[in-house]
């Protein structure tokens, strides 16, 4: 894969940033949680100018690189032990293990208890805890689903089916054909109000599929504030993206 090194401008530390080069118009930069860089960019482009680019754009990615660097013990739960933490709702959660006689997990104010026949076991404890968030963000986003629902319901659109998986670079993405959402797995570590602009963002797609003017205005009629909620969902809201 081509690679072009460039230096941050307030650390001086160099890093690497991989080159994917495809049928587009524009460039775009993705940073995600484990200190990857990849710069998307027209075939066109030439390497020199690619790299202009990217030094241009130093300020931006460091930044994101920092903001990943201190939330990292929030990304995709790959370890459970006692004292370590995850954020569910904007709260951080404390793990609590216990070896018990049964397989269990269950929420008792902001602890996340863990019973289980095999607490020396992180593949068996990271499923079983999986398993159970699952839970959870089905419930909490099925729930914010009804919530704004009645908002496109009123135009004849039929409640969509949804489902919940890991996703690494979307927060939730729509089918209108299949009448489906899918909403990323890691979501409700955001706080609900953040939740719900994702919710909306997806509901509105069934009325506008593209990203066009009358999408912004129709989500901005009814959450004004959606820019802020989307800033703030994507600098402080680390989900394993």
């Amino acid at each position: 894969m081509e690679k072009v090194s460039i230096k941050l401008p307030s650390s001086g530390k160099s890093i690497e940033v991989q080159l994917e080069r495809k049928q587009m118009k524009t460039c775009r930069i993705k940073v995600y949680p484990d200190q990857t860089v990849v710069l998307s960019l027209p075939t066109t482009v030439p390497y020199e100018c690619a790299e202009s680019f990217l030094n241009e754009k130093g300020g931006w990615i460091e930044t994101k690189l920092d903001i990943f660097k201190r939330t990292s013990g929030y990304a995709a739960t790959t370890e459970i032990k006692n004292g370590y933490s995850v954020k569910m709702l904007g709260e951080d959660m404390l793990f609590s293990v216990s070896e018990c006689n049964y397989n269990r997990v269950y929420l008792e104010g902001k602890t996340i208890h863990i019973c289980t026949t095999t607490p020396a076991d992180q593949e068996r404890l990271v499923t079983q805890f999986e398993s159970w968030w699952k839970k959870q963000a089905e419930a909490i986003i099925t729930d914010r689903v009804e919530y704004w629902y009645p908002v496109i319901k009123k135009y004849g659109v039929e409640k969509p089916q949804l489902y919940i998986r890991k996703m690494r670079t979307l927060w939730g993405s729509c089918s209108v054909p299949r009448q489906a959402i899918t909403f990323n797995f890691y979501l409700i570590k955001a706080r609900i109000p953040y939740i719900d602009y994702v919710v909306l963002h997806e509901l509105v797609h069934f009325l506008y599929p593209n990203h066009s003017k009358q999408f912004y205005a129709f989500l901005s009629n009814y959450m004004p504030d959606w820019k802020e909620r989307k800033q703030v969902l994507d600098q402080e809201v680390v989900h394993g993206l």
